[in-house]
């Protein structure tokens, strides 16, 4: 393996992809690669990042945490995929108009295979709620545009909304959850909810966007409006961590998938996230993207079509799992530092992948 045209990339992309990044790529059960790239922050100061700098991973949450905690409940016998939403949350059955028969009857897969038919994305943060629980009622409200279970509509709406589902079934939240039933039994050390009320500082974590309230850059404090306005807690959005362990995370899945190991799920469980679950081409399993070939165009050409299972987060961030390869793969950046206008990621990303797959 050589991998000095990926690095060469990554030194590049420094100066113009994002400020800062790290990777780590795990083959065959074996950490093959890691390595960080440029600067945490770079307004107002210039601070290098490292290995062990944590990264605001925006969406890969859902895969990371709450597809995870879901399937853990599942296997736990407190929660089943195809039981009725609105059984756990009773307030999803309505809208803001009243009973909502069809909502009535979506079930917990299609929340998240993000085919309930709920909206991508609404500003929940900007309603004046005073706690969590109304934001949650909001969201659990929300009116559907598309029968449950008809088609994929990528939504964020869904995971928060899984949020409070498992939270109303344990009494616990979320952070919580993802400690004991994720962090704990992998000895994950760097990869947690509100980093600054965990002992982190400022210092140990990549910059995001500059807060214009405060004229300086978000550092620890999740990136995402919906997220923050949830205290930083939720299912969509609001995990941060360091390369290594999104990695060791995935490469657990895998591990778990290919029977080798049940220490974060059973292969069955393993198995039923990864694989599709709803759509066609644009196909999603249970918080994973199914990729192809001919449309998942973040994650380039050379993963095996249909046998991966590929995330990316708003930050910068993402993760391709390949059953087939025997691959994960994981690029963290801060590439919304200082600003979320820059968008070279997306013609970055295919050109990385398809470097780290050719340097296996």
């Amino acid at each position: 393996m050589s991998f000095n045209n990926l690095r060469g990339t990554l030194t590049h992309a420094v100066k113009d992809v994002f400020p800062g990044a790290s990777v780590t790529v795990y083959k065959d059960d074996k950490l093959v690669y890691e390595e960080a790239f440029g600067y945490a922050e770079t307004v107002p100061s210039r601070r290098r990042t490292s290995v062990e700098t944590l990264y605001d991973l925006a969406s890969l949450t859902k895969p990371l945490a709450t597809s995870i905690i879901v399937a853990k409940l599942v296997e736990e016998g407190l929660l089943y995929l195809k039981q009725r939403v609105s059984e756990v949350l009773p307030e999803y059955s309505t809208t803001n108009a009243g009973q909502d028969d069809l909502k009535s009857n979506t079930e917990i897969w299609m929340l998240l295979s993000h085919s309930a038919g709920l909206p991508a994305w609404a500003p929940l943060y900007k309603l004046g709620k005073n706690s969590r629980r109304e934001l949650f009622e909001e969201a659990a409200r929300s009116f559907i545009s598309s029968p449950p279970g008809s088609r994929v509509v990528y939504s964020d709406l869904g995971y928060i909304v899984l949020t409070a589902l498992m939270e109303n079934v344990t009494g616990e939240k979320i952070d919580s959850l993802f400690e004991k039933l994720v962090a704990k039994p992998l000895g994950l050390r760097r990869t947690v909810y509100n980093p600054l009320n965990h002992g982190f500082t400022e210092n140990e974590i990549a910059s995001t966007e500059i807060d214009p309230a405060a004229g300086l850059p978000l550092r620890g404090i999740v990136h995402d409006e919906n997220a923050r306005a949830l205290e930083g807690l939720s299912g969509h959005a609001g995990l941060f961590s360091v390369s290594g362990e999104v990695a060791l995370i995935g490469n657990e899945l895998l591990q778990s998938y290919l029977g080798k190991s049940d220490l974060l799920v059973k292969k069955a469980t393993a198995m039923t996230m990864l694989r599709p679950w709803a759509g066609d081409e644009y196909c999603y399993g249970l918080g994973w993207q199914v990729y192809r070939k001919t449309v998942t165009q973040a994650f380039g050409d050379l993963f095996t079509d249909g046998k991966a299972f590929c995330h990316t987060g708003f930050t910068g961030t993402s993760i391709c799992i390949d059953v087939e390869q025997r691959v994960v793969a994981v690029l963290l950046s801060n590439r919304v530092h200082p600003s979320r206008e820059n968008t070279r990621i997306m013609r970055f990303r295919p050109v990385f992948h398809n470097l780290l797959v050719s340097s296996l």
